[in-house]
């Protein structure tokens, strides 16, 4: 096979690999873990969350790297300049038979979604935040390190947490919050819920508090006021962010020149509480801006930025083919 494409996103709670032909048609899969070297526990876990995951893609696909026409790899952490020449350094060791490779944060993932140019501004809103802007000109920025606010459903299950714990302090208001964090996690108070994530011995591990993003955005939509806060608190922070962005890569937010993409777990919830606080704060702040809401996962994104760099086309055809079709399992966290 001479023409192969390789895709990766590599984030907090997952790495996806996919190895595609120049239609877009999936040959191959891979998943591994953790692989965000900030966020794992050892950069030796994230960088074999991610080449276990290219290793079983190219596996599927019944290929080598040589016959790798053109690769994207899109992985948390990739935030500074030493990041990115980091993972050239250990694909260049492992998969150096690819004839191309780029390496970027994944925040950069969606930008091709909205219609193949990669020209935009995207809001993903998974287990943790991730936005970029691209300009016209090819100027970029993405949040990286400079996000000063917990957010994404790791955010929002935090949230939920201190809600109930000071509702039960009575230094809160009271939340629907309560019943439906207390039922989920088994507890009968606030009290037990603290206890249950913070004691010494046998605690749930934090990244159980990601599960509970559903049940903020759930009480949000029924009109809860603390869930609907914490929500909306969220979606301005990731308008502010965006607006940075933008500032970044020479383009007012404001001024509506970039679409807007969502994407992310959270923000295509069947409960829209986060899409729709996000599409309000634009409104305000941009409201020239055009805001749309990804219809695919970051890894279709990531998919077009290989397929682009190879040469290929990125016309209204391929935009329609590169979505997701995958086994239910391979993109839940």
């Amino acid at each position: 096979m001479s023409r192969a494409y390789l895709a990766v996103d590599a984030g907090n709670s997952k790495t996806v690999a996919l190895v595609t032909d120049a239609e877009g048609a999936v040959l191959g899969r891979g998943r591994g873990g953790n692989g965000d070297m900030y966020g794992a526990f050892s950069v030796d876990e994230a960088i074999e969350s991610v080449f276990s995951a290219v290793s079983l893609a190219l596996a599927g696909a019944g290929i080598t790297a040589g016959d790798v026409t053109s690769a994207a790899f899109r992985i948390a952490g990739v935030d500074y300049p030493e990041d990115a020449s980091f993972w050239d350094s250990h694909i260049r060791e492992r998969l150096g038979e690819m004839r191309r490779w780029s390496v970027k944060n994944d925040a950069y993932a969606s930008l091709r979604l909205l219609d193949g140019s990669g020209i935009a501004v995207s809001i993903t809103v998974g287990t943790g935040p991730a936005v970029a802007a691209r300009a016209k000109d090819g100027r970029e920025e993405h949040s990286g390190f400079f996000v000063f606010d917990h957010l994404g459903g790791g955010g929002l299950g935090n949230a939920a947490l201190r809600a109930v714990c000071q509702a039960w302090m009575g230094i809160g208001p009271p939340t629907a919050l309560t019943e439906s964090m207390c039922s989920f996690y088994a507890v009968a108070d606030g009290w037990e819920l603290r206890h249950e994530f913070t004691r010494r011995f046998g605690a749930r591990p934090a990244t159980d508090l990601w599960k509970a993003a559903r049940l903020v955005l759930g009480a949000a939509e029924a009109g809860d006021p603390v869930a609907r806060d914490i929500v909306e608190t969220q979606s301005e922070a990731f308008v502010r962010y965006a607006d940075w962005c933008a500032r970044r890569a020479g383009v007012e937010l404001a001024s509506g020149e970039l679409p807007v993409l969502l994407n992310g777990s959270v923000a295509t919830s069947e409960h829209p509480a986060m899409r729709n606080a996000l599409t309000a704060s634009l409104g305000r702040v941009a409201p020239a801006a055009r805001v749309v809401v990804a219809d695919a996962s970051p890894l279709s994104g990531v998919v077009l930025d290989a397929l682009a760099e190879g040469g290929i086309d990125i016309g209204p055809d391929l935009l329609t083919r590169v979505r997701d079709d995958h086994p239910h399992d391979f993109l839940t966290t």
